[in-house]
């Protein structure tokens, strides 16, 4: 009797790991990404003191796409920024206005999949949007070096992709990453069991490292020590690969969502006007 509920069990066991390993490959969505799929209030961010304007634009296969605008002042640069896998842009703007308020120029555009915008979550569906954001902002008379480019989590995969591709013949001004990985398939062997043939299931690697290699304007990395979703050894290894002039930062005691509560702009004000000083 033992030696069969030990069968039973282990061929449960067995199901649950192909269903689950199914899954993965299948839905990834389901387990990588967590889109809001309310459309982000840009009367509630210019009212906490954001003074964007929402611009509307398409992605290559013709996907409308939108985002929120605040013109530079006089002699100032565009930060770029790109958000991670979860929220909308409404949960991320708060990060932008201490530059604001420092004169600099902002754009945070919208994948789809996220605030409202109906499409497919997947990489290349998320880095075409991406180039789309850098590609309106040509539209508008602003060439790759008047734009600094950023990106949180996951979104450091699309500014480092942007940079990389769009970058060049016109270099972009600056490259900041925050929380960011050498490749997401990292990220998932170390956080998880490696009894999970991950290599085979998760299709979309987002790989940053060996593009940063072929990236050279200055780059900003900052980590958080404490970090649970992307732990720093990752931040560390896309570090090393990256080209000077570049400068990383670990917080202690910071997670991955809350750097801005340590203040990072702080230090983020001060390396670009370091960069500035020196160009």
């Amino acid at each position: 009797m033992f030696k069969k509920i030990l069968q039973i069990a282990a061929a449960l066991a067995v199901v649950g790991y192909l269903a689950f390993c199914t899954a993965v490959y299948v839905c990834p969505q389901r387990f990588f990404y967590h889109p809001s799929a309310e459309r982000s209030d840009i009367a509630a961010a210019v009212a906490a003191g954001f003074p964007a304007e929402e611009v509307h634009y398409r992605s290559a296969d013709g996907t409308e796409l939108y985002g929120w605008f605040v013109k530079p002042s006089a002699e100032r640069k565009i930060v770029v920024y790109f958000h991670g896998n979860a929220y909308n842009i409404e949960a991320f703007y708060h990060k932008l206005i201490p530059l604001v308020k420092a004169g600099y120029g902002a754009f945070i555009g919208e994948y789809r999949g996220f605030g409202g915008i109906p499409g497919e979550l997947r990489q290349s569906n998320l880095e075409a949007d991406a180039l789309a954001a850098v590609d309106y902002l040509h539209t508008q008379g602003y060439r790759n070096s008047d734009m600094i480019i950023y990106g949180m989590s996951l979104g450091s995969h699309m500014a480092v992709d942007t940079v990389f591709r769009r970058g060049q013949d016109d270099a972009f001004a600056a490259l900041i990453l925050e929380v960011p990985f050498d490749s997401v398939f990292n990220v998932v062997k170390q956080r998880f069991w490696p009894v999970f043939p991950f290599d085979l299931l998760v299709k979309d690697k987002y790989e940053n490292a060996s593009w940063l290699a072929r990236i050279k304007i200055p780059v900003l990395v900052m980590a958080a020590a404490e970090d649970k979703v992307v732990p720093p050894a990752r931040a560390e290894a896309l570090f090393s690969a990256a080209n000077g002039p570049k400068n990383m930062i670990i917080y202690p005691g910071a997670g991955h969502s809350d750097l801005y509560k340590h203040q990072n702009y702080r230090d983020i004000l001060q390396w670009l006007q370091n960069n500035e000083e020196t160009e």
